[in-house]
């Protein structure tokens, strides 16, 4: 099949929407299929046209005032998947950006089906920003004219039919780990000689509940030779340098920043926390646990979508004393418990995220759209 894929931005562009756009192109890529990618020039040094494993990348100059972007991405979003369409049997967008509903319009006026994958939920989520009153509506018209719409997890798909979306033209998809098809020993476990980590990885926003870890901390520091590790940046990171000073917890918290490739932070730990009030889909949670971390976490995300049976503790959002109980019963753990416990992780990581299953999903709802045969991914993985 020849896809064209939509997205505002793409790597080297790092988040988490742009990190499964460019994985699912390179796996579309592996599995012979034609893909091209077009997004926006965010950086004047980066070229118009390149390819990068296999993916055709058109980038579309934009503007730097903020203003101007939203018509401006608009005409271009269009002008894009105008070309894209003359080349594409079927068209794929990320995120409701105004970037894709200009090709969400372009797509309708050739004719073309396109599948929209929703990347955000909650109030400053994809589906409410586009729902305000702007243009008297027209936007959110223009997004619900999608062929079809991917989802992560059962909520987002609940706030689609909130919305006005009939179930059948919601479809889930879970988001693709490429490296969940990697053997065992590509995931070393944690050193007991090593002074044990908790760790964090995301934006540093009060939405990441990360007041009610801050909360939890200072008694736990004072019991436990444990490291507290926090992976990512955002507004508040003043906020926590100043609370690591004022409580003296230099020795037990250190705030590294934002990393490219957080796997081997994720590789030290022990345990790994998302205190989140609220996640689309968590891609963190499922990295940490093909890791072998103990997960602590709200009931948000695919945390809400696991079995009860899943290797992750549920805690209340907001209650500190319950996240500091949770840890203290982790640190009484023999070795033998921890190690069964990181065994169990990886291996429901692997039966619920292998990414054979999100391919021939994927290619099958591709498929259904244009009108093709089924196709079979060549692994013969997990459906």
């Amino acid at each position: 099949m020849k896809i064209g894929f939509l997205i505002q931005h793409f790597p080297p562009y790092l988040g988490g929407a742009e990190c499964q756009a460019r994985d699912l192109a390179e796996s579309l890529v592996r599995l012979g299929h034609t893909i091209e990618v077009a997004t926006t020039r965010w950086d004047p040094a980066q070229p118009t046209r390149e390819m990068r494993e296999g993916v055709v990348i058109r980038r579309w100059l934009t503007p730097g005032s903020r203003w101007l972007k939203l018509p401006w991405n608009l005409l271009v979003g269009f002008a894009a998947a105008w070309r894209l369409s003359g080349r594409s049997e079927v068209l794929h967008g990320h995120c409701l950006s105004s970037f894709v509903l200009g090709g969400l319009l372009a797509a309708r006026c050739r004719r073309r089906p396109m599948l929209v994958k929703i990347c955000s939920m909650g109030p400053a989520g994809d589906i409410q920003r586009v729902r305000r009153p702007w243009l008297c509506g027209l936007a959110w018209r223009l997004a619900s004219s999608a062929s079809g719409f991917l989802v992560p997890t059962r909520a987002v798909g609940d706030e689609l039919q909130d919305a006005g979306i009939p179930p059948d033209r919601i479809h889930y998809l879970q988001s693709l780990f490429p490296q969940a098809a990697l053997p065992a020993d590509a995931f070393s476990s944690e050193s007991a000689a090593e002074q044990p980590v908790v760790l964090f990885v995301g934006r540093l926003h009060p939405d990441k509940g990360l007041r009610t870890l801050m909360a939890a901390w200072p008694a736990l520091a004072r019991r436990l030779d444990w490291r507290w590790i926090i992976v990512g940046d955002g507004p508040m990171r003043e906020e926590i340098l100043d609370w690591v000073a004022r409580e003296g917890l230099q020795s037990s918290v250190s705030l590294v920043g934002y990393q490219d490739d957080p796997g081997p932070w994720f590789q030290r730990a022990a345990v790994f926390v998302l205190p989140s009030r609220s996640e689309s889909f968590g891609n963190v949670l499922v990295e940490a646990l093909l890791h072998g971390c103990h997960v602590l976490a709200t009931d948000v995300g695919i945390v809400r979508d696991w079995p009860e049976h899943a290797p992750v503790v549920r805690l209340p959002q907001a209650d500190h004393l319950a996240w500091q109980g949770a840890l203290l019963d982790w640190a009484e753990l023999t070795a033998d418990q921890r190690a069964r416990r990181r065994r169990a992780a990886r291996s429901f990581a692997l039966e619920q995220h292998h990414p054979d299953a999100v391919m021939h999903r994927l290619q099958a709802l591709y498929a259904e759209l244009i009108g093709d045969t089924v196709p079979h991914p060549r692994s013969g993985g997990v459906e």
